[in-house]
């Protein structure tokens, strides 16, 4: 999409009454009207605005603009050591990430560290969260799993990627000894109980009790070519053109709103725990508002 493209999409985010937006990707910082559109989002829209990236093209970003109306970076560190950072990433981008969040709290810009936990970086939690500390950044720590994309004619999946799972138990163990130590940690009580207690979906008992993925009304996801996925971006069972018809129309039409109410009720749910799901259905219910929200702010790590 181009740059007036997006604004109107924006614009019509904006009418349907929602209250946060973010970039994410792909790599949204290879695009050069980011700053423009952040701008656009965040100022004249006035949208708790984000990105989410990797950090390599970060710092020339923050000392080309001012990326006014930004509240937060979400930026990907994997390990407290550049070289395992960087062979796991692909490219040299460990001091980049640094960087970024040095710059980022210079623009009173909230940044946050999002680490993917593997088997192999496991042990490497407590030190990433002694850096992220000492950045003075917080961070969410949230298990590498195994996603299947669904493609109109293809599915993807990373082979051997069940290598790199970590034990959920361990896992969500490991997490609760360390937000008792850390106030920085964004990964909530009730993000961890769900994922260790097999995610959502499960038929035809649920795998927990204690919150369903609302994912196809909380979140809207709209990719690079204006296109909308239902129920969400990974298994897109429906989907939409955005620049064919307005997104009130698809938010609201017959196919959307039966989506809608089957919730993790289809067969590829089964054992779903990403994160984004889990946070985007957070807000439906007062006791995960106050655990995620609330006493996020009230600890600090919200603002």
């Amino acid at each position: 999409m181009n740059t007036e493209q997006i604004k109107n999409l924006i614009d019509q985010i904006a009418e349907l009454g929602v209250l946060a937006l973010s970039f994410t990707g792909g790599e949204p910082t290879l695009r050069k009207d980011l700053p423009e559109l952040i701008y656009y989002t965040g100022v004249i829209h006035n949208f708790m605005n984000g990105i989410a990236t990797n950090g390599y093209l970060l710092p020339k970003l923050f000392k080309e603009h001012k990326l006014e109306g930004l509240d937060y970076v979400l930026i990907s560190l994997d390990y407290p050591i550049a070289e395992l950072h960087n062979r796991i990433r692909g490219i040299n981008v460990f001091n980049r990430v640094l960087e970024s969040i040095e710059l980022a709290n210079k623009n009173d810009i909230k940044p946050i560290i999002s680490t993917v936990v593997m088997k192999d970086n496991l042990h490497y939690l407590r030190d990433l969260c002694d850096l992220a500390e000492s950045l003075n950044c917080t961070i969410e720590l949230y298990p590498c799993e195994d996603i299947i994309r669904d493609f109109p004619n293809s599915r993807y999946q990373v082979e051997d990627i069940t290598d790199k799972v970590p034990d959920l138990s361990l896992w969500a163990n490991f997490i609760r000894s360390l937000k008792k130590q850390y106030k920085n940690i964004l990964t909530d009580s009730i993000s961890i109980d769900v994922i260790e207690r097999g995610g959502f979906g499960g038929n035809p008992s649920y795998y927990q009790q204690i919150l369903r993925c609302h994912v196809a009304e909380a979140y809207l996801f709209i990719s690079h070519d204006g296109i909308i996925n239902y129920p969400c971006k990974i298994h897109p069972i429906k989907n939409f053109d955005a620049l064919k018809y307005s997104l009130s129309q698809i938010y609201y039409s017959k196919e959307v709103r039966e989506i809608m109410e089957i919730y993790d009720g289809f067969s590829f749910c089964s054992h779903c725990r990403l994160g984004c799901s889990i946070v985007s259905s957070l807000p439906t219910r007062w006791k995960t508002v106050y655990e995620k929200y609330i006493r996020g702010f009230l600890e600090g790590n919200l603002r």
